[in-house]
C-alpha cells in the first residue's frame, strides 16, 4: 500500500509540473492577439487612477506632501 501511495503521489507531482510548465507556455506564447490581451490584463491596477486635472491658469504646484527640507 505504501508503494501506492508513493507512486501516485510522485505522479501528481509531475501532472502538476506539466500543467503549470501549460500555462506559462500560453501566457509567453507570442501570438498578436493574446499579446495585446496581455498587454491589456497586464495595466489593470493602472485603470483605477485618474489623470491630473488639467489647470486653466497654468499655475499648478507641486503637491504638498511629505517634502523634506533643503
Amino acid at each position: 500500500m505504501d508503494q501506492l501511495i508513493e507512486f501516485l503521489r510522485s505522479r501528481w507531482v509531475v501532472w502538476l509540473m506539466l500543467i503549470f510548465l501549460a500555462i506559462v507556455a500560453w501566457a509567453y506564447w507570442p501570438s498578436r492577439r493574446r499579446k495585446k490581451q496581455m498587454r491589456d490584463y497586464a495595466s489593470i491596477p493602472f485603470r483605477d487612477e485618474l489623470p491630473p486635472a488639467p489647470d486653466p491658469a497654468g499655475t499648478r504646484q507641486p503637491p504638498k506632501g511629505d517634502r523634506r527640507p533643503d
